[in-house]
């Protein structure tokens, strides 16, 4: 096995970037190249690997190629970035737990290999690091398996045991992230095999959906259009199978089991935990210049909000995706979830070129940083009629499969903390000609502010000045900790009972929300001191001279490119 130990000295010390480039030669060089061979990738390294090859030349560039392909994520191969560079060495140390997957299947003692049943019961830990290669998340070992068998479609998996039927599929799903030198067992040479596996993917998936017209729509419901005869076509059929109160589809590759409503639609939570998703890639978060007090915000929050890869269509929204649930938007108006997509498009073109385009699916030229309509087939889909056709479960499947991409969540992270520049750092005067970045500047202040705006939006501004008034503190020059202490207090009691008087209802579930987000301030992962959320490093070191206790405006930041926006969740 190769000795790994320089790889992850590089990692710690933030310099991969610098050693492991396009035609650099040096011995840290050499151990990727071992690393790269452990991985399986000694095809692509040439049949005459020299582990003493200290140059990163072109093999190389191919075999970190195949390995990014092979994990779905975005990189040309001629740099190894601290993300990249991670994740290579996480597969690399999960060789290891894999090996205790193929001596369960070998031998037939699946239970005995992995016990589930007591409490940190024999490697339970590595089954669930295995389950959390293929995309799944959960709290517990018990939980990650019920849900990785739930998207695989195996039934009567409670968690308590591992079976040979979930062992079976997760040892294909594992392999395909390796390279085809590594090593691999044949399921079908085990004692006893019997039987076909019927748990591997299929070749060919049953009942396809091949064009837009095919009538197998299993009716999710009353539908006096008949738009499912529109049903969108990628090019790979799905097999689209209706229970009764749930709909399975797959396209071979991919399934997730819809929850179908009635009279129109379905849903899914998800699966993808936003806090599991930053904690393991906050080197690539950082990359993008998010700071860790501006990540421990969206973990927080994220807890009142859904999963990265939630779907929801058969609400006023017509669809919903993601942390957030960003929709099209209600009738004519603009929504918020072709603004993202735009985003997608702009920085990870590769990633939204591999789902939507084949849908003849498009962003409109006028969708802004907030909101604007999506283009199908070159019409605008800018009326409920038109945002109909989206509670198709195809298209629910299609984006749920997008949601997948870490690009796409990477992506919704970045989304979910821009929200702020729709209204942290505008002047009110609601708030005495201030703006909430002089006001409220604590990591878990901001925190409740960003909640507050999720749900109830156009109310922030008012529920704070409201509390400045009753408390007296309208000057922030003058404000210390407690003094921001006593203003959240007010703030908080305002908005569980504020309304504007339009018919909409006060906040949802305020106190239960800030409940949940204070817990994370008594653990100690959420600051109360007032200055200690900033959210770009850039903004704060070209801020130079800055007031420690005010939040550092972005970097080129346009007030006028992020409209304010108004309340729409129900």
């Amino acid at each position: 096995m190769a000795n790994i130990e320089p790889i992850r000295d590089l990692l710690r010390t933030n310099s991969i970037s610098r050693y492991l480039t396009y035609q650099a030669r040096n011995s840290y060089v050499a151990a990727f190249r071992d690393l790269l061979y452990d991985l399986g990738f000694s095809r692509e390294l040439g049949g005459d690997f020299n582990r003493n090859n200290n140059t990163y030349s072109d093999d190389l560039v191919n075999a970190i190629s195949s390995f990014a392909q092979r994990n779905r994520l975005n990189v040309n191969g001629r740099f190894v970035s601290p993300f990249l560079g991670a994740t290579m060495v996480e597969r690399h140390e999960s060789l290891a737990q894999l090996k205790l997957l193929e001596n369960a299947v070998v031998s037939g003692r699946f239970t005995q290999v992995f016990d589930l049943v007591a409490q940190n019961g024999q490697n339970s830990q590595a089954l669930k690091e295995l389950l959390e290669m293929t995309g799944v998340t959960g709290l517990t070992p018990q939980e990650t398996l019920r849900n990785y068998a739930q998207r695989r479609n195996i039934r009567n998996v409670d968690g308590s045991q591992l079976t040979e039927t979930v062992a079976l599929q997760l040892l294909n799903d594992v392999y395909t992230l390796y390279g085809d030198g590594l090593q691999k067992i044949n399921p079908n040479t085990r004692p006893n095999p019997g039987q076909p596996n019927p748990n591997l993917p299929p070749n060919q998936p049953s009942n396809p959906v091949n064009n837009p017209g095919n009538n197998n729509t299993s009716n999710p419901g009353n539908n006096p259009d008949n738009f499912f005869n529109n049903r969108p076509n990628a090019g790979q059929p799905l097999s689209i199978n209706d229970l009764g109160t749930t709909i399975v589809i797959t396209d071979g590759v991919k399934q997730i089991q819809f929850r179908k409503h009635v009279p129109i639609g379905v849903s899914t939570p998800g699966f993808n935990s936003t806090i599991n998703f930053v904690e393991q890639n906050k080197n690539r978060l950082m990359d993008l210049d998010m700071t860790p007090s501006a990540l421990q915000v969206i973990e927080a929050i994220s807890k009142n909000e859904g999963r990265l890869d939630a779907i929801n269509s058969y609400d006023a929204g017509f669809l919903s995706i993601g942390i957030y649930q960003w929709t099209l938007g209600r009738a004519e108006r603009a929504g918020e979830l072709p603004a993202i997509l735009k985003k997608l498009k702009t920085q990870f073109p590769v990633t939204f070129n591999r789902h939507f385009p084949a849908l003849g699916l498009d962003v409109s030229n006028e969708t802004n940083t907030t909101y604007g309509h999506l283009i199908l087939n070159g019409a605008p889909v800018n009326s409920g009629p038109a945002k109909d056709q989206f509670r198709d479960p195809a298209w629910g499947y299609y984006f749920w499969r997008a949601l997948q991409e870490p690009d796409f969540q990477t992506v919704q992270v970045e989304h979910a903390l821009d929200r702020l520049k729709n209204f942290y750092w505008k002047n009110y005067p609601q708030i005495f000609g201030n703006s909430l970045s002089q006001i409220i500047t604590s990591a878990f202040g901001v925190a409740l502010l960003l909640d507050n705006h999720v749900n109830r939006p156009s109310w922030v501004v008012n529920c704070v000045g409201i509390a400045m008034q009753q408390t007296g503190l309208t000057n922030p020059s003058l404000m210390g900790d407690p003094e921001e202490r006593n203003l959240i207090q007010a703030y908080l009691n305002v908005r569980e009972t504020y309304t504007d008087g339009s018919g909409t209802a006060a906040m949802t579930k305020s106190r239960i929300r800030a409940n949940s987000i204070y817990e994370e301030a008594r653990a100690g992962r959420l600051s109360e001191v007032r200055g200690s959320f900033q959210f770009s490093n850039r903004a704060v070191a070209m801020f130079s001279g800055r007031n420690e206790k005010t939040v550092a405006t972005p970097v080129d930041y346009d007030v006028r490119m992020f409209p304010d926006m108004e309340n729409e969740r129900q």
